[in-house]
């Protein structure tokens, strides 16, 4: 059996129940990897928003006028 493996499948979870030290380490890890995925999304989300507004702008104004 692999030392880094849990003896069985509940093994983090007591261990996140019993252990005060490993709980607050856990829970700061779960709390940066939350704020990262925010911020990962909010940037996805600013650059959609501009290729939208990028792409509105050539529609609306910069588009080829009437064809001849």
């Amino acid at each position: 059996m692999n030392p880094q493996q849990p003896s069985h499948p509940l093994a983090e979870l007591v261990r996140i129940e019993s252990d005060p030290a490993y709980r607050a380490l856990f829970c700061a890890e779960l709390d940066a990897a939350i704020l990262d995925r925010f911020a990962n999304r909010a940037a996805v989300v600013a650059e959609v928003q501009a290729a939208a507004d990028r792409l509105r702008s050539l529609v609306l104004h910069d588009g080829p006028g009437p064809s001849a």
